[in-house]
């Protein structure tokens, strides 16, 4: 038998989501953690294999989240790609019946959007001109330089009115 590919830090595997990062360690020993990550493994097959039946505008747009012969449920990212699945259910169901040999009484779509990236922080608009004014006289009172020097340099992004 072959020796298990040892996960190393300094490379962690090269494919997108912290499972993947994390899995190769929780799934050495068997038990909980390593059922949760054999199923969950398990769908993304399932949804690879369903996205073969659907539009390909849709890829990347939705998840797959559980499949049996109850119910599949998927999350989309959007309101305007959550209806387009719903109005794909029909196909969804067929589709999941040829994969799996179960169909799914019903077809639940769920939005919730795609966690993005933090978005950048904006630092402070311009200043009426009022507002410059009060910042100069508070920085001509200070008696602390540093504080003087950013009130001067706050005041001084005024916004210029036509």
């Amino acid at each position: 038998m072959s020796d298990p590919k040892r996960f190393n830090p300094a490379r962690p595997p090269r494919r997108e989501g912290k499972l993947h990062r994390i899995a190769p360690r929780l799934a050495q020993r068997p038990g909980p953690l390593r059922a949760v990550i054999d199923h969950a493994r398990g769908l993304e097959r399932l949804a690879r294999r369903l996205q073969r039946n659907l539009p390909p505008d849709t890829q990347g747009h939705w998840r797959l989240a559980r499949l049996d012969e109850e119910e599949m449920v998927l999350i989309a990212d959007g309101s305007g790609w959550g209806t387009r699945l719903r109005y794909l259910s029909r196909q969804l169901q067929d589709a999941a019946e040829a994969i799996s040999g179960q169909r799914p009484r019903r077809v639940t779509v769920r939005v919730a959007p795609a966690s993005s990236a933090p978005r950048k922080l904006q630092g402070p608009g311009p200043l009426s001109e009022q507002a410059a004014n009060t910042l100069r006289r508070a920085a001509a009172t200070s008696s602390d330089p540093a504080l003087r020097e950013a009130l001067e340099r706050l005041a001084s992004r005024r916004r210029d009115e036509d």
